[in-house]
This record gives structure tokens, sequence and C-alpha cells, in this order.
């Protein structure tokens, strides 16, 4: 079958995948995670499996936690193989920053420790 004049035809049908976006730290790249569900063979079970992809964000309109649309394409790079398509939903990061409440200390969750030098002074500033 070939194609009519001016018409352009894909030769191939590309892989299309559904993932989140976990990082967009690099220039024009975002690192993807999709997640896909399959049984186990031996417990039966079904298991979920997170793959990662490298890819080309020429906007750079990706941000952590956006639920986007990516297409299989040419090689870009050494790991980046796919395209972002489109963006399906704005999300919130999924690895958010903690609030610095305390502001330099570090909190173990523990009452501080009291020592016995501390101590010893109170006990000679009382006297």
């Amino acid at each position: 079958m070939t194609p009519e004049k001016g018409a352009t035809v894909d030769a191939r049908r590309r892989a299309v995948r559904v993932g989140v976006v976990l990082s967009n730290k690099m220039e024009k790249t975002v690192v993807v995670a999709v997640e896909r569900r399959v049984s186990h063979q031996r417990y039966d079970r079904v298991v979920r499996r997170t793959s990662k992809f490298y890819a080309h964000d020429e906007k750079r309109l990706c941000k952590p936690g956006d639920v986007v649309t990516i297409v299989e394409s040419r090689p870009l790079s050494r790991l980046k193989r796919w395209r972002v398509r489109s963006i399906l939903r704005e999300g919130k990061p999924v690895f958010e920053e903690k609030p610095d409440v305390m502001a330099g200390q570090l909190d173990a969750g523990r009452p501080p420790v009291k020592h016995r030098a501390a101590r010893a002074d109170e006990g000679e500033a009382q006297s």
C-alpha cells in the first residue's frame, strides 16, 4: 500500500504509556514512573511493577507529580527513548519537602538529654 502524494504515514505503531513524573531536574528531560500490574507465576497474586522511563520534555512544562502520556521515539540520548505527548493531570509533587519547623534543630522524637555537667552547674548556682 503506497501513500498518496503529500500524505505521511507512520511506518509502525508507537508504544504509548501513562505514568507519573518523578523528577524534572535535567535539561528538557523528565523521569516518568509507569506502574503495571502482573500476576505472580508461583503465588497467583497480582503484583505491582514499576518501570522508570526518561522522556524528552521540549517545553519544560512537566513538574513532579504530573500524570503524563509518553510515546516511544528514536533514541535521543543514552537513556532517552521517549517523548512527552501530553500532560493529562497536574498533581502535587510525589516527594514533598518537609517544612523547616525547628530551624536547624534535629528532632529525634525524644526529650532533650540532660547532662550531669549542666546539673552540677545548677547545684553550685543555688548554694
